[in-house]
């Protein structure tokens, strides 16, 4: 048992000397484990920070390069953009050169006026408006001339827009209100430089007229087309010829839609235009007569007049005793006339001086009212016991008025 509590005791002192020996083994092992993990660290931090500080560098280069990529490119850009600008507009300024030459000079005008041929056709004629002094038409036109500076030799027929090239700028003259184009403002040049030019124009034309022979007159109607900024010694109008060769400078069409009037005549010819004797514009006109158809007039204006002319006479056929009845048919018959001469009125506008028709419906409205007197001088002799005297003038009204209405009514239809 001594033996055992000694061995015990041995190996409770061995282990306090292995655990007192590995306690100074680790105390002095340590410091030295410490000292090499603080250098690792150190060299990794180093490290680190030597990438870091690279891919600083590399950033910051790349970013300096982009930078100076960017303003290198930008004024390349800008110098490019410059010169591109320089170079539109100089071809612009030389488009607008040779544009401006083109419009604003007449071809070859050192040579003297620019001959200009016209052909006018007349489609229709819808109104002929005595009250406003107008009358409304489609007319088409066709102007050519020759542009050497356009020719084009061997080439096709093009279409050039109207204001790109020189034109005379025509105008109508006599237009009223607004007229309207139909055709598109489009020239075809020939590789000759031959230029055509074709227009519609629907709209009313202004045209003074003399009306003292109304409802047995005839008048000239025009239409006036002038060049605008030119005189007739710069430019020279000339009737041209249509393709068959059988008009001259123009025409109008057979069918007309104008029920009370015939065209006689027509021509198209070189007419300057000259408002006041200061101006002289060149110009042309196509000039139609026409004259006006007096059936209407006859059967809607005289025939009513006529008859109640002739009803004013039935006083002189009534019994003198019957005076109301003799007196009522004379009244009657003034305010029938006034009535018809106000419907009459409103054909013509408001003139200074006396047509055909307005002599003729006063002339008729002073017989009857000369009737109305014969009557109420009739009547008043019979009153007065001179029966024979009042018959005997009963007896000549009834001849002197209607062979005064006679004459009357041929000078008007004749005259």
């Amino acid at each position: 048992m001594t033996v055992g509590m000694h061995r015990t005791g041995l190996f409770r002192t061995f282990q306090s000397v292995l655990l007192s020996a590995m306690i100074v083994a680790g105390a002095c092992v340590f410091p030295a484990t410490l000292f090499a993990a603080d250098e690792v660290v150190e060299r990794a931090a180093e490290k680190a920070a030597e990438k870091v500080t690279e891919e600083a560098v590399e950033k910051a280069v790349e970013k300096a390069v982009e930078e100076a990529a960017e303003k290198v490119t930008e004024k390349a850009v800008e110098k490019a953009v410059e010169k591109a600008a320089e170079k539109v507009a100089e071809k612009a300024a030389e488009v607008a050169t040779e544009k401006a030459e083109l419009t604003a000079h007449r071809p070859d005008e050192w040579r003297g006026p620019t001959k200009v041929h016209f052909l006018v056709f007349v489609i229709d004629v819808d109104d002929i408006d005595d009250a406003n002094q107008s009358f409304a038409a489609n007319v088409y036109i066709r102007l050519r001339w020759k542009d050497r500076r356009l020719a084009n030799p061997g080439g096709s027929t093009r279409q050039v827009r109207l204001e790109e090239i020189w034109n005379p700028r025509v105008l109508l003259a006599n237009q009223q209100g607004r007229v309207a184009k139909s055709l598109p403002d489009i020239v075809q040049v020939e590789p000759d430089g031959t230029v055509i030019y074709h227009q519609r124009y629907t709209g009313n034309f202004s045209q003074p007229l003399e009306l003292s022979q109304f409802p047995m007159d005839a008048h000239s109607f025009t239409i006036q087309f002038v060049a605008a900024g030119y005189t007739d010694d710069q430019l020279e109008f000339s009737p041209d010829t249509g393709g068959d060769g059988t008009v001259h400078g123009g025409s109008i069409s057979d069918d007309l839609s104008l029920p009370d009037w015939k065209v006689v005549s027509h021509e198209a010819l070189t007419l300057p235009y000259s408002p006041i004797e200061a101006i002289h514009a060149a110009g042309f006109a196509f000039r139609f007569e026409a004259e006006r158809y007096v059936t209407y007039y006859i059967w809607q204006v005289i025939l009513p007049l006529v008859v109640v002319i002739v009803m004013s006479w039935a006083a002189f056929w009534v019994g003198r005793e019957n005076v109301g009845v003799r007196i009522g048919v004379s009244t009657s018959s003034i305010l029938t006339l006034i009535a018809h001469r106000f419907v009459l009125a409103s054909l013509l506008p408001r003139l200074p001086y006396m047509t055909r028709i307005d002599y003729f419906t006063v002339g008729s409205t002073l017989l009857v009212f000369m009737a109305l007197i014969t009557v109420i001088f009739t009547t008043f002799l019979a009153g007065k016991e001179y029966d024979s005297l009042a018959h005997k003038a009963d007896i000549s009204a009834r001849v002197t008025f209607p062979a005064i209405f006679l004459f009357l009514l041929g000078w008007f239809l004749y005259g």
